[in-house]
């Protein structure tokens, strides 16, 4: 490297220059690596070295921010360190993470860059997993009630912590407990592929318990396939081919006596029809009932084999679908074409 690619090298904090060369301040008596994050110095005060041996000699002393006398150090690396031993250590105490990142030196918006960087995650997004693992990890090991559990950890409300759960599961707590203990029931859970992408299917010897769009297996609990759920995949494959227009396989209903009656009227929606939610309220004899129609729909666990897919607006919008509208048009697709 010339003098001028040294010195673009240094006030660009280039990393990739490091070893290549270091160069010290005069006016400081420092050496340093080009990345230094260092105050920039005047051009007439900086000496380059090619090794920092040459530097000692000249007389000058290493930075003690990048430290160039050590192979392999990463001051970012020791930070980012320092970031996640507090965000583990304050726990759920917003208050006291705050505080213990302010006694790092950095802002608070450095501190999450360097995060994201080392991590792949902000402090909030790291803060927030570690909150969520152990909050997975009461639900599922610990009798205590929800509640007790959300201000455990420092939820200001029930609904907070349901928020909170929802959006990074797309499970309700209850619901993740549920699962959660679904092995001592003897239900395994299984990953198929499929043309709409993976596909969870849980099943015990009494049938299927749960099919859902996307890779939902909770954590902890068995994961292996069963003749039953082999059969749940075979008959989704085809059903997706456009070559079966009924399930054969076992069913189990886990709701409310309400949530049932709704489910079984959706069985009988034809193949390749709709209804709307005001027409299914009508036929179990709830004709103000449009809205829990709708809330029962979205705790339906076994999509397409109970086709909630089939039940739209009264305008025909395709309004709500858990496994999203996208895939609730492609499955209408599929029946209006081969019906």
């Amino acid at each position: 490297m010339d003098d001028k690619e040294k010195w673009e090298a240094i006030i660009s904090n280039n990393k990739e220059a490091d070893g290549m060369f270091y160069y010290a301040v005069k006016t400081t008596g420092i050496f340093c690596k080009p990345s230094c994050s260092s105050k920039q110095p005047s051009r007439e005060n900086v000496l380059t070295f090619d090794t920092r041996e040459e530097a000692i000699s000249a007389g000058f002393r290493p930075c003690k921010r990048c430290r160039p006398d050590l192979d392999d150090y990463d001051p970012m690396a020791e930070m980012a360190g320092e970031i996640k031993r507090v965000v583990e250590s304050s726990g759920p105490n917003k208050e006291q993470l705050e505080d213990n990142l302010r006694s790092l030196g950095f802002s608070r918006q450095r501190l999450s860059q360097i995060c994201k960087k080392q991590y792949g995650k902000t402090i909030n997004e790291y803060s927030n997993a570690l909150r969520l693992e152990a909050a997975k990890d009461k639900l599922k090991n610990s009798d205590e009630q929800i509640i007790e559990i959300a201000y455990s950890l420092g939820f200001e409300s029930i609904s907070a912590f349901f928020n909170f759960f929802r959006k990074l599961t797309d499970m309700t707590p209850g619901e993740y407990r549920n699962m959660a203990n679904a092995s001592n029931e003897g239900i395994t859970f299984s990953i198929y592929h499929t043309s709409f992408g993976p596909v969870t299917i849980g099943a015990n010897n009494s049938g299927i318990r749960t099919l859902q769009f996307g890779e939902k297996a909770p954590v902890g609990v068995n994961q292996n396939r069963t003749s039953i759920s082999d059969t749940a995949a075979h008959e989704l494959d085809e059903y997706l081919l456009g070559k079966r227009k009924y399930f054969d396989v076992p069913i189990v209903y886990e709701g409310t006596p309400f949530q049932i009656q709704v489910w079984k009227e959706l069985l009988r929606i034809p193949y390749g029809e709709n209804r709307s939610y005001k027409q299914i309220a009508e036929a179990i004899g709830n004709p103000k009932g449009a809205r829990a129609i709708g809330m029962a729909n979205n705790k339906n666990k076994l999509m397409v084999l109970i086709p909630c897919h089939r039940v739209i607006g009264a305008n025909g919008a395709l309004v709500g679908y858990a496994g999203g509208i996208g895939i609730k048009e492609k499955l209408l697709k599929i029946e209006r074409e081969n019906k």
